[in-house]
């Protein structure tokens, strides 16, 4: 046998619980109330008028979850995230590169001042602090070395190694023929030599340059054998290919760039061999770092 809520007539099988699950309403109330007792019969009177206006409103209440808008989730969210950090990483990329450029300007502005050039005594090797004067600017040619900042400042070491000895080729007007002579090397560029100089020896924070090589050389007595143990183009007996070189912060000081030879350490470039090309770098690198 069922029950009925006298208020909202959900019904219910034995055993009834204390509340209407619909409702509210006390059912064991509802069973205890002596039959005819009026104060009762008011309340419950109350309580039906009650829910039947309840009932009403909710009818007529506007629906107003159906138009809301859709709540973002995760998933929603992550791909914009993920665009964010990709913009927020180009920006950073962006700005050290700015500031390595700022950085190397306001070097060369510094190196205008002639109290700041370091006087060099032979046989010292050239200063890059003194590779630049007040008269002469960054590229005597027309050069823009953007493309080679940017190689270095991304510590991109083989790519700026092949970009530099382009670059020289194209100084040299010996792009034709992929080598320079003797006479080519005595008249390169004075300014644009000191700036591929200044640029690796900056970048590599010291490590590579021909500064670098030229202190080595000259403290072993020009043995290019030995000159090349050092700086890792030969390894025992073994003279290195180019595609062995290490083209890390890893290797040894003076170990690029590479500008007397270009397919094997113990081949020339051209006639003539690489300590002799070295040699010949070395000399016009000195006489262009004389102020």
């Amino acid at each position: 046998m069922s029950f009925q809520c006298p208020v909202c007539n959900s019904s219910y099988q034995k055993p009834i619980p204390e509340a209407c699950l619909v409702c509210g309403w006390d059912l064991q109330f509802n069973l205890s109330i002596p039959s005819g007792s009026e104060p009762d019969k008011k309340r419950l009177d109350w309580a039906k008028q009650t829910w039947k206006r309840l009932q009403t409103l909710e009818v007529s209440q506007p629906k107003t979850g159906s138009t809301s808008k859709k709540r973002l989730t995760i998933a929603d969210l992550l791909p914009r995230l993920q665009t964010l950090e990709l913009e927020l990483q180009q920006a950073t990329l962006e700005r050290q590169n700015l500031q390595n450029s700022l950085d190397w300007i306001l070097h060369y502005l510094e190196t205008l001042n002639p109290e700041l050039l370091v006087d060099l005594t032979p046989p010292s090797p050239p200063n890059c602090d003194s590779n630049f004067n007040s008269t002469s600017p960054l590229s005597e040619v027309g050069i823009d070395y953007s493309s080679l900042i940017e190689l270095l400042a991304h510590g991109d070491w083989k790519t700026a190694d092949e970009y530099t000895w382009q670059l020289i080729l194209y100084m040299g007007e010996r792009e034709a023929e992929k080598w320079l002579r003797s006479e080519d090397i005595e008249r390169f560029p004075c300014a644009d030599l000191n700036t591929l100089n200044w640029l690796w020896e900056y970048y590599s924070q010291g490590l590579f340059s021909l500064t670098n090589q030229w202190q080595i050389f000259y403290n072993l007595e020009g043995d290019y054998a030995k000159f090349c143990d050092q700086v890792g183009w030969r390894r025992g007996e073994s003279w290195i290919y180019y595609e062995e070189l290490d083209f890390t912060l890893n290797a040894p000081p003076g170990h690029l760039p590479i500008i007397a030879w270009r397919k094997r350490a113990c081949y020339g470039v051209g006639t003539t061999t690489p300590d002799e090309n070295l040699l010949s770098f070395f000399t016009r690198l000195s006489t262009c770092s004389q102020p």
